[in-house]
């Protein structure tokens, strides 16, 4: 069995009430879910007082039962318990391994995958996340990464348009070592980093560009045979759990036969792909995780009804 590599820290007393938050703004959301998951690894072991809680009890026992419900749904073979392992991180394609026991025998595992304020896998905001320099190197979709397009032909219009960027532009290989790093240890970056409010609109739409003509130039070209056994591999056997704030559902996609066909539609920071033996299509998403045009490229894969 794979070792959590998640601290198991109880959580607050109050922090149930994220279980009702549906929309949250974006510069907090990673930390919002960061709790959720965790009361999920820790609720059905919490000790009585949080279910007794005058003020926040009967929250922590709407969830607790009800994930207690649908865990017990995920086994199809005679259990006495079960243990929730928060997994998680980049190492993992799923945020928890639920092991099933029958006295100290493990008769099943699940993989599962939580998303927050979602009732079904086609209105996630994406369901495979890959570096740009990946999509090139690992996955060889394509030739020309979109770090490289960038820096040749809109890094200078970004560092132009805003008159406190006073730094020079590093060499090309420099800049593609480093542009990847969200702790900006390159001076450059933490240069771009400390003006990054300056002239936001400007360098928004500068990014935007990039992207658009990015995917105009190249997508004819990408090839996504490494990805599809990317998909295969990272969302075989697992069960999403999805919260819709006030109940949990379950959906399991089967990707064992999925072929990717045509680029059926071209937009402005998006694309998206036919599929073939599979009940959804796949949109794909340009975007910076750090602040447009300054660092962490990245291509973003979601599903889209057909």
């Amino acid at each position: 069995m794979p070792k959590p590599n998640k601290p198991i820290i109880l959580p607050s007393i109050d922090d149930i009430n994220h279980f009702k938050n549906a929309g949250v703004n974006r510069s907090c959301n990673d930390s919002l879910n960061k709790i959720r998951e965790n009361i999920l690894a820790t609720i059905l072991t919490l000790p009585p007082s949080y279910f007794e809680d005058p003020t926040y009890g009967a929250e922590w026992s709407n969830v607790r039962d009800k994930f207690h419900t649908v865990v017990n749904t995920l086994c199809d073979v005679p259990f006495e318990s079960v243990i929730v392992t928060h997994m998680g991180g980049m190492s993992y394609n799923y945020d928890y391994l639920l092991s099933f026991h029958n006295g100290s025998s493990l008769v099943k595992e699940v993989k599962l995958e939580f998303k927050h304020n979602n009732s079904d896998v086609s209105d996630l905001v994406q369901f495979l996340e890959l570096y740009d320099k990946d999509c090139k190197h690992k996955f060889q979709v394509c030739e020309t990464s979109y770090a490289e397009y960038y820096y040749d032909n809109y890094l200078a219009q970004y560092v132009s348009c805003d008159e406190a960027i006073t730094m020079p532009i590093p060499e090309k290989e420099v800049y593609l070592k480093n542009v990847y790093d969200i702790k900006y240890k390159n001076p450059f970056f933490r240069h771009l980093h400390e003006t990054k409010q300056n002239k936001k609109k400007e360098k928004q739409q500068i990014a935007n560009e990039s992207v658009k003509t990015y995917i105009e130039q190249f997508c004819g070209s990408f090839q996504f045979t490494k990805i599809v056994e990317k998909i295969q591999t990272s969302q075989a056997d697992k069960v999403f759990l999805l919260w819709d704030c006030e109940n949990f559902h379950t959906q399991r996609i089967n990707v064992t036969d999925l072929a990717i066909g045509c680029i059926k539609k071209v937009e402005k920071l998006y694309f998206d792909l036919e599929t073939e033996h599979f009940q959804y299509d796949i949109r794909v998403r340009l975007n910076w995780g750090n602040s447009n045009g300054l660092s962490n490229p990245r291509w973003k894969f979601s599903f889209i009804q057909k």
